[in-house]
């Protein structure tokens, strides 16, 4: 382990990082924040390029270093200086980069996914967070997000899935005409979760093979959506209640997948 000065370059890259999607894009690298993450990531087979860890904090590193981590990539930042850089209000004593792992549908395609979630434009990074840990928790083949989507690599997406983008996978930014014909190719009915659904999500058989689409948290669904889905599919509600959040609606009804298909093993 070595200290690390505030004006380093690894500093001012954690630092865009954090900040700029363009920055996490360009060098195809993120940051986590936090040692649970950090363990997460290693269980899973995700090894971090450097971790930087508050000088400190000797509890920490003793935990650090049982993770099996080289040593060489472990940097001590006065918590100070961590503080500064934090995307957080009560900031995490390690901060970790990690390299961007790209999934492509083909990946996916080759395990024949046959329950996948689909989140359009959606634009809140808690959202899509908790969309993927719900996804994952679920049972879920892998969970893709459409063009118009927040960025899956977001500090607050991160924290939001609590690990779980670790453990499935993330598709963004895939376009939804080649999502409908990807479907089609690999024999998945698309259920879309609108107000206006035909049929109420508890009245669906929905052990065959689907793709659960979910939409942008004020504006729901697409028109393209709405237009190519095999089905959509309703939660209802007491009268006067609007809509529920695109997490929250999500969450029921991949919850009910997993207990029609647990029912059915």
């Amino acid at each position: 382990m070595a200290a690390i000065s505030r004006g380093s370059r690894k500093v001012r890259e954690l630092r865009k990082l954090l900040r700029k999607s363009a920055y996490r894009d360009e060098l195809n690298t993120f940051v986590i924040e936090g040692y649970g993450l950090l363990e997460e990531a290693i269980a899973t087979g995700n090894n971090p390029i450097d971790v930087f860890v508050a000088e400190n904090d000797e509890a920490l590193h003793i935990k650090i270093a049982e993770l099996g981590i080289d040593l060489g990539n472990i940097w001590h930042l006065d918590p100070v200086v961590l503080k500064s850089i934090a995307s957080t209000q009560t900031p995490q004593p390690v901060l970790a980069t990690l390299p961007i792992k790209e999934f492509k549908f083909i990946d996916l395609s080759v395990s024949s996914p046959d329950f996948l979630v689909v989140g359009v434009e959606i634009s809140d990074p808690g959202n899509a967070g908790t969309i993927i840990r719900t996804a994952a928790a679920a049972g879920a083949s892998g969970v893709v997000f459409s063009q118009g989507s927040v960025d899956l690599f977001n500090p607050k997406v991160v924290r939001a899935s609590a690990g779980a983008i670790f453990r499935v996978p993330v598709f963004g930014s895939v376009d939804m005409d080649d999502l409908f014909i990807d479907c089609a190719r690999e024999g998945l009915v698309t259920l879309g979760l609108c107000g206006g659904g035909e049929r109420q999500y508890d009245r669906c058989d929905f052990t065959q093979p689907l793709a659960l689409l979910v939409g942008n948290e004020s504006r729901g669904l697409t028109d393209l959506a709405k237009a190519k889905v095999t089905e959509k599919i309703s939660i209802p509600m007491k009268a006067g209640v609007e809509s529920l959040n695109a997490a929250a609606a999500l969450s029921i009804v991949a919850f009910e997948v997993r207990r029609q298909r647990a029912s059915n093993d």
